[in-house]
């Protein structure tokens, strides 16, 4: 299980609204100056994401919680950003080969604009499919609070 530190900022019914810090994948690389992705890191801004996750215990605003995402989970977003549009590029590559152009008896336009149509639809269905994945047993869950130690003055 993935975990990472999110403070609560908003509070309802049944779910707890958290932000948690944006960071870039290659932040702790001692080549960062010299690399091309530390540079396009860099020229994106570290903001704030926030989080809607089922609300399983007592908490207030201003508390920090520790955050799990199930690996299976992340390799399943993986898969459907990845794979899923790819697969879905070359099917429509091959329907407008195989079956398309022989049809209506054009030449390659008519496949290009058939690949593009297969990508643009596994791009929707990543859409459809993450807002499933978002939720239920692969959604992020509170692990627990951090217990915070006060000073006393």
């Amino acid at each position: 299980m993935s975990e990472e530190l999110a403070t609560v900022v908003a509070i309802d019914d049944r779910h707890v609204w958290v932000e948690c810090e944006r960071r870039s994948a290659c932040s702790g690389c001692q080549q960062q100056p010299h690399c091309g992705t530390g540079t396009v890191a860099k020229a994106f801004p570290q903001g704030h994401q926030r989080i809607r996750v089922a609300r399983t215990m007592t908490l207030a605003v201003g508390q920090q919680v520790r955050l799990g995402i199930p690996r299976q989970s992340l390799l399943r977003g993986a898969a459907l950003v990845y794979v899923l549009p790819l697969f879905c590029l070359l099917v429509g590559a091959l329907f407008g080969q195989l079956w398309l152009a022989p049809l209506l008896g054009a030449g390659e336009g008519v496949t290009i604009l058939s690949c593009l149509g297969g990508g643009a639809l596994g791009f929707l269905l990543v859409r459809f499919y993450s807002n499933r994945l978002d939720r239920g047993a692969y959604g992020p869950r509170i692990l627990g609070a951090v217990l915070t130690t006060r000073s006393l003055v």
